[in-house]
């Protein structure tokens, strides 16, 4: 009777934090910008930042770990908060050169410039809430400071930092998505490392090794990512300068879709091999974004992308409802 009275109550609670994530995802669409177009959506990072959250939610559920109190619902939203500030940071620095936006991008940038700011100030509380968190439990675990994840997480960091290089024309110097070949791999490692190895390791008390199936989490995450990178690559393969060498700009758009296609099947193994009692709809996510990634071209409309972006938050509730 017990059990069933606890489980109740976490149901309950989940459901009031599901709740919380919907409306705080619908304040990051609705403070820069009045009305709801895909174009504002996709271009104030809300629709990516909330995929961000998504993803770490979907990180806990899929790596054992659970959801059962306000913690984890607050890294989650704290993740996506500091997505934001990375996103609308790399914007920032791009939009202080020439030619490094392009000219719609720039003019809806510095349109919106003063509420970019002010949402910024106002999302810090928030998106310094996981870094807080795991120093809370550094504190308590001291030797996990020189530990592997710790010495990840810095290097995600820095790739963040200076994944668009610095302010400036001569800024583009430290611009680490201009390394030939590199650029997807920098986003995929990235992301894997922060909505899913992050998340568990802090969930987990932050031993100093790794938890147990820690690194298929990473890959099936990081799979995942770069598969729904291509398609945005796709699209720039013509804008991007031919030396950054992208997959696209080498494969061309046939190969770059059988290339996601193959990403996406090997994300679903992982995803089977981390828990192989799953049910059939955790794997509904990778299926319904091997048919969008089937479906990239160069010239698809902005919802298109959208549509990638929110089916990472897809991906997480079917993970939730497992």
């Amino acid at each position: 009777m017990r059990y069933v009275v606890e489980k109740a109550k976490i149901n309950r609670f989940n459901t009031l934090m599901r709740r919380v994530f919907i409306i705080v995802s619908s304040v990051w669409a609705t403070l820069i910008f009045r009305s709801m177009n895909a174009r504002n959506l996709l271009w104030s990072n809300a629709v990516i930042s909330a995929a961000a959250a998504a993803c770490v939610l979907g990180s806990l559920a899929l790596g054992g770990t659970g959801l059962s109190g306000p913690a984890q619902w607050a890294f989650a939203l704290g993740v996506g908060s500091a997505t934001w500030w990375a996103y609308t940071w790399q914007r920032h620095v791009k939009s202080t050169r020439p030619d490094g936006l392009r000219p719609d991008h720039l003019a809806w940038h510095r349109h919106h410039w003063p509420r970019i700011r002010l949402v910024a100030l106002l999302l810090l509380p928030l998106a310094s809430a996981p870094l807080l968190m795991t120093a809370g439990n550094l504190l308590a675990t001291p030797s996990a400071l020189l530990s592997t994840p710790t010495a990840l997480l810095a290097t995600c960091a820095a790739i963040t930092v200076l994944y668009a290089g610095l302010p400036g024309e001569r800024g583009i110097r430290q611009s680490l998505r201009r390394i030939p070949g590199i650029k997807m791999l920098w986003i995929a490692g990235a992301w894997a490392t922060i909505t899913a190895l992050w998340p568990i390791w802090w969930a987990s008390g932050m031993e100093s090794g790794l938890p147990e199936g820690a690194v298929l989490l990473w890959g099936e995450r990081f799979l995942v990512i770069a598969a729904l990178t291509l398609p945005f690559d796709l699209r720039d393969r013509r804008w991007d300068p031919d030396g950054m060498r992208t997959w696209p700009q080498l494969l061309g758009p046939a190969g770059t879709r059988i290339l996601g296609l193959a990403f996406l099947v090997a994300a679903g193994l992982l995803r089977w091999a981390l828990q192989p009692a799953l049910e059939w709809n955790a794997l509904l996510g990778p299926a319904a974004m091997a048919i969008a990634v089937l479906a990239a071209r160069e010239d698809r409309p902005l919802s298109y992308y959208g549509l990638l972006d929110a089916l990472i938050i897809a991906d997480a509730a079917f993970l939730l409802l497992v």
